[in-house]
């Protein structure tokens, strides 16, 4: 018995493969243009980044070390916060920069800094006194009251002074026995009605006189400039051989 095998060509086979192939062929064409447009997103992003930390490492090369830390907020104090015509009230500054510049009311200072100033005033009244530091500001305010008849009162209570030019006090009230003592001065004779000092470096300094168990405080405001000669003493007042400042 003969066996025929019948074979069938199907003519739509080689067709069908050329759509196949053109499928895969433009799918890899596709796929290669998005990897492609993806590397060329990256490397722009890469780019960008680098030019960033480059800009950022010359920056800091030409100004120093870069900080990001936020200054602390600027803080404003006042002791005593009331006091009589003349008498000195100290105010103290914290935070921002460490570096502070004082104005207020009657305060005609350019060049007042340092985180302490003191201010005196000779009429009552209510005064501000504000502070900057690091782009920030802050106040603080002292009343002013009428001093008591024969108060002791020390004599001018602030006043403003460059290096180099002395300042002199007075004292009035009390018993009429006066001593004087200071944390910023050598004192060699601290007794009389009158005294005078000379200071070597800026910043505030102080100076108390006691009378009869009552004390008053004056205050200097040391301030940077030209050194200029030394104010002729006030006439009629002890010379109690001052004192040398720190």
């Amino acid at each position: 018995m003969r066996h025929t095998h019948e074979v069938v060509h199907d003519n739509h086979m080689p067709l069908m493969q050329s759509v196949y192939i053109r499928s895969n062929i433009t799918k890899s064409h596709q796929c290669k243009k998005y990897m492609n447009s993806i590397q060329k997103s990256l490397s722009a992003q890469a780019y960008v980044l680098l030019a960033l930390v480059t800009a950022i490492a010359v920056l800091s090369l030409s100004i120093g070390p870069l900080s990001f830390a936020q200054a602390a907020p600027v803080a404003c104090s006042v002791a005593p916060s009331t006091v009589n015509t003349n008498q000195a009230a100290i105010f103290t500054a914290t935070g921002g920069s460490g570096s502070y510049l004082w104005s207020g009311t009657n305060l005609n200072v350019t060049n007042a800094s340092g985180n302490r100033f003191a201010v005196s005033y000779p009429n009552p009244g209510t005064y501000t006194i504000n502070v900057a530091s690091a782009g920030q500001t802050a106040s603080c305010t002292m009343v002013v009251v009428a001093a008591p008849s024969g108060a002791l009162a020390c004599s001018p209570g602030t006043q403003n002074v460059t290096l180099g030019q002395s300042a002199s006090f007075s004292a009035t009230g009390g018993t009429g026995s006066y001593t004087w003592s200071s944390p910023d001065l050598t004192i060699s004779n601290p007794n009389g009605s009158g005294f005078s000092a000379n200071y070597a470096s800026t910043g505030l300094k102080t100076i108390t006189v006691a009378s009869g168990g009552v004390s008053d405080t004056c205050a200097v405001n040391v301030l940077a400039g030209t050194v200029t000669p030394p104010v002729t003493p006030t006439p009629g007042l002890p010379n109690t051989g001052g004192g040398h400042g720190r």
